[in-house]
């Protein structure tokens, strides 16, 4: 049995926003199953989570299953992009849009999708109140769009208003409101009060009532000779006149049917002749409402919140001099990508939160890469601990995730060739078992890797094959590395195996790598080894600043001499 969640991912949205046409969102779908299959270990080790939560905590995992899809489709990119320029162009853009599908979705969810008949005043008022609400919406939506239209761009965002404006002129919605004007002004025009006449008995005790007169007019009941004396004219507040029909309750999970008062129904049943009209009148709105479509609006609320997200992450990042811009999608055959100014957006967001609370502020560093084209394509980055490699290394990959994604990427430019898949292998907490070993499940991962990663595919190493002794590591390395770019992946390897830098220029030797190798080094001041967290090309130094990490930490020869005579004395 299908639950509410598979419903909701079920149904399409009014206009899509993510995909161009049911073709491209059904070959996405596609896709992201047969995606299924291969190793997802990019998703843990680039971090997609805390990405999909800095664009959008409620809807997480929508964001997930958009990065998971990888996509390959410059059509799809580059509506999405379309679509995100005109939110950053158009402030107003998507603020209105979003308030006011908010208001109609809420609007329906309270007042309108569990409508039934009514058989009360209240819950006749609730109703007009609903479709009121609704044909508000749709006003604003129309005069909006008559100012915005030559401003608006992206297909996408047309196509959303060409969904309203469709509706606004539709058969349905037209009848809809011309109902809804007739049934307010039946309601409020011919009922504002009612006079009723009470039979006592001897004891007066009410026995019996009934109503003798309807009236247009307000009833307020005038103070008598004897109050305009005691209270020397003073005006009488209408609530110590007439209580409110409706009953406090503090108990928030009494029904709304309690809420009810019992006199509220009585009325309405009373005046069967008048009110029948008003419930025929009220079902044949609902008809025409839910001819209308309106209902299925909700399904385009996580959309919007997804770009109106992105453009949140845009400006986070811009308040802190840092640039996001639209990356330019090349074929994948190009198999390139040019990238200036490139950030980790995962710890940009753990830094801005750590500033908050402390004077010592981290700061964010950029760096540029290039990779194919008429550079070398596969880099082995060395460099000392805590030198930026493992964060570099996750911007390369965030930034190829979300330009695929049809997000701006955290680079002040971006020209990128699109991947089949991103492969990714960091290092992991040893397991017990048979065949179990860091250096045994490594391998195995890289068997999983090579039976399906080709050409057009990027490659995330971290630390790996370290793990035994450092010749064969070295050795193991190499290899790996002459298979991958014979096979022609682009990637990065980092790792603190500093040999390996230095057989790439023996690697390329070989004539039928489709991809080249180059050094790169994490740099750091050569006389304090104070880390600068910028990439170079260049060979490892030969300064590994181990006295740095140590005394980072609190451990110094100094200080531990200083211990010794102080234990002496």
């Amino acid at each position: 049995m299908a639950s509410k969640l598979d419903e909701f991912d079920m149904k399409a949205p009014v206009a899509d926003l993510l995909y161009p046409s049911v073709e491209k969102h059904n070959a996405m779908k596609k896709r992201a199953a047969a995606l299924e299959k291969l190793p997802r270990a990019f998703v843990d080790n680039l971090e997609l989570e805390k990405v999909a939560d800095f664009i959008t905590p409620h809807y997480q995992y929508r964001v997930m299953r958009l990065f998971c899809e990888v996509c390959d489709d410059e059509e799809v990119i580059n509506y999405r992009l379309d679509i995100l320029d005109d939110f950053i162009r158009l402030p107003s853009l998507s603020a209105t849009i979003r308030k006011v599908i908010n208001v109609m979705v809420e609007n329906d969810r309270k007042n309108i999708y569990n409508l039934t008949t009514p058989d009360s005043f209240s819950q006749l008022d609730d109703a007009i109140s609903g479709f009121d609400a609704y044909i508000q919406c749709m006003e604003i939506m129309h005069d909006f769009y008559g100012k915005m239209e030559d401003k608006i761009r992206s297909e996408g965002v047309k196509k959303l208003f060409a969904f309203f404006e469709e509706h606004y002129g539709d058969k349905h919605y037209i009848s809809l409101k011309g109902e809804i004007e007739k049934l307010k002004k039946a309601l409020y025009d011919r009922i504002r009060s009612v006079t009723v006449a009470i039979n006592l008995d001897e004891r007066l005790v009410p026995v019996s009532a009934g109503i003798i007169e309807l009236s247009k007019e307000r009833y307020d009941i005038k103070p008598s000779l004897v109050d305009r004396i005691l209270y020397h004219g003073a005006k009488f507040n209408d609530k110590t006149v007439v209580k409110n029909l409706r009953k406090k309750y503090n108990d928030s999970e009494v029904s709304d049917d309690k809420l009810i008062n019992t006199v509220d129904k009585t009325l309405f049943d009373e005046l069967s002749d008048l009110t029948d009209t008003f419930v025929k009148m009220i079902d044949k709105v609902l008809a025409e409402y839910q001819k209308a479509g309106i209902a299925d609006m909700r399904y385009i609320d996580y959309q919007l919140e997804y770009y109106m997200g992105a453009v949140a992450v845009i400006e986070a990042c811009e308040d802190q001099g840092l640039k996001m811009c639209r990356p330019k999608i090349l074929p994948a055959g190009e198999r390139k990508a040019v990238i200036k100014d490139i950030f980790d957006p995962v710890y940009f967001r753990e830094a801005r939160i750590y500033n908050l609370d402390h004077k010592e502020k981290k700061s964010v560093v950029t760096n540029d890469i290039t990779m194919g084209g008429d550079s070398e394509g596969f880099y082995v980055l060395t460099g000392a601990n805590n030198g930026g490699k493992t964060t570099f290394l996750r911007a390369v990959g965030l930034c190829q995730i979300m330009a695929q994604t049809g997000l701006y990427v955290p680079a002040s430019y971006c020209e990128i060739s699109l991947v089949d898949y991103i492969y990714t292998q960091f290092p992991q907490e040893e397991k017990t078992g048979i065949d179990t070993s860091r250096f045994t499940t490594e391998i195995k991962e890289f068997r999983e890797i090579s039976d399906t990663i080709t050409a057009n595919s990027l490659l995330l190493m971290n630390e790996s094959i370290q793990s035994t002794t450092p010749r064969e590591c070295v050795e193991v390395a190499c290899e790996l590395l002459r298979i991958f770019c014979k096979m022609g992946v682009r990637g990065v390897f980092a790792t603190h195996l500093v040999d390996i830098a230095y057989k790439t220029v023996e690697l390329n030797k070989d004539s039928t790598l489709r991809t080249k190798l180059a050094s790169i080094v994490a740099d750091a001041d050569d006389e304090t080894g104070e880390r600068k967290y910028k990439i170079v090309r260049g060979m490892p130094r030969d300064n590994s600043f181990a006295q740095t990490i140590l005394k980072q930490y609190g451990i110094d020869m100094e200080t531990i001499e200083k211990r010794i005579r102080e234990n002496k004395a």
